[in-house]
């Protein structure tokens, strides 16, 4: 293709799924199974919510907005996890909350499965975001990203707190007599 400055460059991507391989080869190996593991989760999470919409157009169905709406909300969480799947794999710092958070409303959600007697979902939905998580602490996924410490060591070493290589900002002082 080309455009109003002539042929333009072949982009190879950063993004997409040539980011996503990039990112799965310099991950860790706690960083990739918790990847792996909350991409299980987001295909799970589509799988049954294709399933509940599907489900909520057949008969004897008492509630149809209701499993219509379930089914949804379930493919948009799936694309979620998907999401964070993706960012956690490239230790993106603005991925590190959500996950944790989710992995945490999962625990009582298995508990309740448990305590009904549910074990065959109770049992993964309490292990795997126990994986996840202990597997983010040991990517150390709690930190600093990379980019952000070197950044923080930087101002350290300059002592004034700023970004860049520029003038000091002045203060003025007031005069009192």
């Amino acid at each position: 293709m080309s455009g109003p400055g002539g042929p333009r460059p072949r982009r190879t991507g950063a993004g997409g799924l040539g980011g996503v391989l990039a990112a799965w080869r310099s991950a860790s190996a706690p960083a990739r199974l918790a990847s792996l593991l909350l991409a299980a989760e987001a295909l799970a999470l589509l799988a049954l919510g294709v399933l509940q919409v599907l489900r909520g157009f057949g008969a004897g169905i008492d509630d149809v907005a209701r499993a219509e709406t379930g089914g949804v909300l379930a493919v948009v969480g799936g694309l979620g996890v998907a999401v964070l799947a993706v960012g956690v794999l490239g230790r993106a710092a603005s991925f590190r909350s959500p996950t944790l958070v989710v992995q945490i409303l999962c625990l009582p959600v298995a508990w309740g499965l448990l305590q009904a007697g549910a074990y065959g979902y109770g049992v993964p939905l309490l292990a795997i975001p126990i994986v996840i998580i202990v597997a983010l602490l040991a990517a150390g996924g709690f930190g600093p990203a990379a980019q952000d410490a070197d950044d923080a060591k930087g101002q350290v070493a300059r002592g004034d707190g700023t970004e860049g290589g520029g003038p000091r900002p002045t203060t003025r002082r007031s005069r009192r007599t």
